[in-house]
C-alpha cells in the first residue's frame, strides 16, 4: 500500500476532498450573495432563532450571509431536530421553496463529504506511514 501513497492515484484522493468542498463553499458563497438570500429569509417569518441572528449579525456583509446560510442549511440537514430545539418553526420548514432547499442541502452535502473524506484520507496516510 505504500506505493500507491507516492503515486498519482495517491494526490489526486487527497485532491478531491478539496475540489469537493470548493464547490459547497462556491454554492453556499452563491446562494449568499444573490437574491436567493433575500427569499431564504422571508421563507423563514417564524423562526425565532433567524430573528434573534438578524439583527446580530446583520445581513449586508458577505461574512454574516455565509454565517447565517450554513446556519440554515444545517437546520435544513436536520429539520426535526431544528423544530424541537425551537431555532426553525415547522410550518415556515414545509413551506420553505424546494428548489432552494434542494441547493442548500447539496451544498452542505459536499461540505460533509468533503470533510469526511479528507479526514479518512489523512487517517489513512498516518495508518500507513508508521509502518
Amino acid at each position: 500500500m505504500s506505493g500507491f501513497w507516492s503515486s498519482w492515484w495517491a494526490f489526486a484522493f487527497m485532491l478531491a476532498p478539496y475540489v469537493i468542498g470548493l464547490a459547497g463553499v462556491v454554492m453556499e458563497t452563491h446562494l449568499a450573495r444573490s437574491r436567493d438570500f433575500d427569499i431564504i429569509i422571508a421563507s423563514l417569518p417564524n423562526s425565532v432563532w433567524l430573528k434573534l441572528q438578524i439583527p446580530f449579525w446583520g445581513t449586508t456583509r458577505l461574512k454574516s450571509r455565509c454565517y447565517l446560510l450554513s446556519t440554515i442549511c444545517g437546520a435544513m440537514l436536520y429539520p426535526k431536530l431544528s423544530v424541537r430545539l425551537g431555532m426553525m418553526d415547522a410550518e415556515d420548514l414545509r413551506n420553505f421553496p424546494p428548489r432552494l432547499r434542494r441547493r442548500m442541502l447539496i451544498a452542505s452535502w459536499l461540505l460533509i463529504i468533503a470533510a469526511v473524506w479528507l479526514a479518512i484520507g489523512l487517517a489513512l496516510i498516518k495508518l500507513f506511514s508508521t509502518r
